[in-house]
């Protein structure tokens, strides 16, 4: 009577020991389904396209013009050198930021105090590039925040039609872009 009581009390303990797991793993399944970490996603080559139609920007292009023309009708050849070396450099940048993947950090740190109140509009609790997201858990809604970060450079219609025509594209890989 013993043996079978104990029996009985084992059976009894194994199942709820069996039913105590089951559903700890039915908890721990239920913490990874369902959106529950928001993250922002950008599409880089959109913000460049943004950052590159602005006005801060015309005007910085137009100030290395000026300048490149004033050292130029100087004679200050040396000048004009370091100059056209950091067009050719900015140009080579844009078409990297422009069409292919390339961080954009320089133009990030223009509107970075602007990015917290993205977040709180998009109820997120972080901004990435979409293009350097390598895994993702279940559980994770991503909000595309490329919309509100374009409007950080107030663009014109032209540089919105442009955002768009990108955003439908696929990026351009960089080993094709340094070709050209």
């Amino acid at each position: 009577m013993i043996k079978s009581g104990m029996a009985v009390i084992s059976l009894i303990v194994l199942v709820g020991f069996g039913a105590y797991m089951l559903a700890a793993v039915k908890q721990q399944e239920g913490k990874t389904s369902g959106p529950k970490v928001r993250i922002g996603t950008f599409d880089s080559r959109a913000v460049a396209f943004a950052y590159f139609g602005s006005e801060e920007f015309k005007r910085q292009m137009n100030s290395l013009r000026v300048e490149h023309e004033e050292a130029k009708a100087a004679g200050k050849e040396k000048r004009v050198t370091e100059l056209d070396a950091e067009l050719l450099a900015l140009g080579e940048l844009m078409h990297k930021q422009g069409f292919g993947t390339w961080p954009v950090d320089d133009i990030l740190e223009k509107i970075k105090g602007e990015l917290p109140e993205i977040a709180t509009q998009a109820d997120v609790e972080v901004i990435v590039s979409k293009w350097d997201i390598v895994y993702q858990r279940s559980g994770i809604e991503f909000v595309d925040v490329t919309d509100l970060m374009v409007r950080l450079f107030d663009p014109n219609e032209d540089t919105l039609t442009g955002v768009k025509e990108i955003q439908q594209q696929d990026p351009v890989p960089l080993e094709e872009l340094a070709e050209h």
